[in-house]
C-alpha cells in the first residue's frame, strides 16, 4: 500500500455535481450530442471512529478489457493539486494521515472513464473514511476507426483542426472545407496558384503536382502512393509503427488525426498521461526521444518509394550532432490549450500541425545557403558554394524528382553577360534520383545535411571588375514544367570580383 500525508485544511461545502458531456455536434453536420453520461456517485461509509487520527482509503475497480496496469489518484483544494499518486490496478489506495475537511477527489487510468467527486469527500476528525469507485471503460466513439474524419475531432480540438486544413490538410483536395462551426472554409485554388499561396499558415503541404506525379503511374504504384497520401494506422500494435496501406474509406481527407493518433482498438495516443471523453493512451512514441519513429513509418519507405530516406538521413547525418527531431521544424511547440471547450484545463506544450515543409518558401529558405569565392590557386575560376545549412536531412529529400537547381550569372568588365543559366540548364541540379530523366554532369546527389558542395565557374580572360550573382531555386518535379515559371527561391547571394594582369 502507498501513503502519503496531507497538512492543508479545506472546509468548503459546494454543491454535489458532475455530468460528462461531449457536444461534437456540427450544424448540419452530424448529430448532436453524440452522447451524454452522467457518473453515479459511490456512497461514502465512515468507520474507525476511534482513531486518532484521520484517513481515506479507496477501492477502485476498473474495468479489465480496459487493460489499465495503473491509476491515478488526485485529492485538489479550490482547484488546485494536493496530492497526486499512481497506483497499481487492484491495489487500494491509502492516506493515513489527512487533515479534516473537504477535497475533491479525480480518479483516472487510461482508457476509462475519468471519475470525479466534486468537493464531496469529506474527511471528518479522528476517522478514516472509506470510498468505493467503479471506472467504465470509456466508450469508443471513432466508430469508423482509420476512417475517422477529422471534422470530428474539430469539436474539441479546433485549434489543431484549422491547422490540419490549412497546413498538410488533404494531399488530394484543396477545398472547401468545413470548419469547426460549420461554415465551410474556403481555400485558395492551387491548381491556377501554387507557391503565392504557401506558407506555414496557409497551405504548406497541399499540392496538385503531387496528384499529377502520381496520376502518372499504372493503378498498383498509384495505390502504392497514396498508402502514405491516404494512410491506415500507423498504430496498428505493438511499440513500433507499421507501414500503412491505402486506406478503404474517406481517402479525401488524406492523412488525417487518426492516421497518427488512433490505434486498432480506438485508444488515442499522445505524450501525456490525460482523460479524455474517449480512451486516451500516454504513448513513449510521442516523446522526443522517439517521435521521429512516427514519421518514418511514411518518411522511410522502402517497400514503395526507394528514393524515400528522409528518417535515415536524418538519424544518420543530423541525429549524432543535433538533438532536434522532425517535430522540432516541422511542428514547433506553442503552449496551449488541448482543447478549448475545457477552458479550465492547463495549458501544455502541444507542437503546431501544419507540418510545413518543401512546399512552404518560408521553410525553404531557412534550408540552405550560398557562398561565392575565388579560387586561390587560379584566380579566373570561382568557387559558389552549396550548404545544406538548415535542413535536417538531405537536400532535396522525399519524392525522387525533387530537386534544387543553382542558376549563375556572370557580368564580365565591359558589361556583356558571359553566363546566364536561368536561360536553359542549370549550372547544378542536386536531386532525389539522379539518374531519372536525361543524363548530364550537371546534375548531382542531393546534399546531405551540413554538406556542401562547390560549383567552378570559369571569369573571362579580361582584366577587370566581374558581378556574379547566384539563386538556389526548388523543384518539386524536374521533369515536368507544371509550375517551373515560378520556383520559389530558397538562397542567392553575389559577388564583385576583380581580376588583375
Amino acid at each position: 500500500m502507498s501513503s502519503v500525508t496531507l497538512s492543508k485544511f479545506i472546509s468548503k461545502n459546494w454543491v454535489l455535481s458532475f455530468v460528462l458531456i461531449l457536444n461534437v455536434g456540427l450544424k448540419g453536420m452530424m448529430p448532436s450530442p453524440l452522447f451524454a453520461q452522467t457518473i453515479t456517485l459511490p456512497e461514502i461509509v465512515s468507520t474507525m471512529e476511534g482513531s486518532s487520527s484521520s484517513g481515506l482509503i479507496g477501492t477502485v475497480h476498473l474495468d479489465p478489457s480496459a487493460g489499465a496496469e495503473h491509476y491515478k489518484v488526485k485529492i485538489k483544494a479550490f482547484g488546485d493539486p494536493l496530492y497526486e499518486m499512481r497506483f497499481p490496478a487492484g491495489e487500494s489506495f491509502r492516506i493515513e494521515s489527512i487533515s479534516p475537511g473537504m477535497y475533491d477527489l479525480v480518479i483516472e487510468a487510461n482508457g476509462h472513464t475519468t471519475f470525479v467527486k466534486e468537493d464531496v469527500v469529506q474527511i471528518k476528525p479522528k476517522k478514516t473514511t472509506h470510498i468505493e469507485v467503479k471506472m467504465p471503460k470509456a466508450l469508443t466513439i471513432f466508430q469508423e476507426g482509420d476512417a475517422t474524419k477529422i471534422i470530428m475531432c474539430s469539436a474539441c480540438h479546433k485549434s489543431v483542426y484549422m491547422e490540419m486544413i490549412r497546413g498538410e490538410g488533404a494531399d488530394f483536395y484543396s477545398g472547401p472545407w468545413p470548419g469547426p462551426d460549420g461554415k465551410l472554409i474556403h481555400l485558395p485554388d492551387l491548381q491556377r496558384d501554387f507557391y503565392a499561396n504557401s506558407s506555414p499558415e496557409h497551405l504548406s503541404y497541399v499540392a496538385p503536382i503531387t496528384v499529377a506525379s502520381i496520376a502518372k503511374q499504372p493503378k498498383e504504384k498509384q495505390d502504392k502512393c497514396r498508402s502514405c497520401h491516404a494512410p491506415t494506422r500507423i498504430l496498428q500494435g505493438g511499440d513500433t509503427p507499421v507501414a500503412p496501406e491505402l486506406r478503404d474509406k474517406n481517402r479525401i481527407d488524406g492523412v488525417t488525426c487518426a492516421s497518427c493518433h488512433l490505434d486498432q482498438d480506438g485508444n488515442v495516443h499522445g505524450k501525456y498521461d490525460l482523460s479524455a471523453p474517449h480512451p486516451t493512451v500516454q504513448d513513449p512514441l510521442f516523446t522526443a526521444a522517439r517521435s521521429a519513429e512516427l514519421c518514418a513509418a511514411c518518411h522511410q519507405t522502402d517497400y514503395s518509394a526507394p528514393a524515400q530516406q528522409t528518417f535515415l538521413e536524418w538519424k544518420n547525418d543530423f541525429a549524432p550532432r543535433d538533438d532536434r527531431t522532425c517535430q522540432t521544424c516541422h511542428m514547433p511547440r506553442t503552449v496551449r490549450l488541448f482543447a478549448k471547450i475545457y477552458s479550465s484545463l492547463p495549458k501544455r506544450a502541444i507542437g503546431k500541425h501544419f507540418f510545413a515543409g518543401g512546399h512552404s518558401p518560408s521553410m525553404l529558405k531557412k534550408a540552405a545557403t550560398l557562398s561565392i569565392e575565388q579560387n586561390p590557386n587560379d584566380p579566373k575560376m570561382v568557387e559558389i558554394g552549396v550548404t545544406n545549412s538548415g535542413a535536417g536531412h538531405s537536400l532535396p529529400t522525399g519524392h525522387a524528382l525533387r530537386a534544387i537547381l543553382l542558376h549563375v550569372k556572370i557580368e564580365g568588365p565591359d558589361g556583356n553577360v558571359l553566363m546566364d543559366t536561368s536561360k536553359g540548364l542549370a549550372a547544378a541540379v542536386y536531386t532525389v534520383k539522379p539518374n531519372a530523366g536525361t543524363a548530364s554532369q550537371n546534375i548531382h546527389p542531393a546534399i546531405r545535411a551540413g554538406a556542401t558542395e562547390k560549383v567552378m565557374v570559369k571569369l573571362g580572360e579580361t582584366s577587370g571588375t566581374y558581378r556574379i550573382k547566384a539563386a538556389l531555386f526548388y523543384d518539386l518535379d524536374r521533369l515536368v514544367d507544371y509550375n517551373d515559371k515560378d520556383l520559389p527561391l530558397i538562397a542567392s547571394t553575389d559577388a564583385t570580383i576583380i581580376l588583375n594582369d
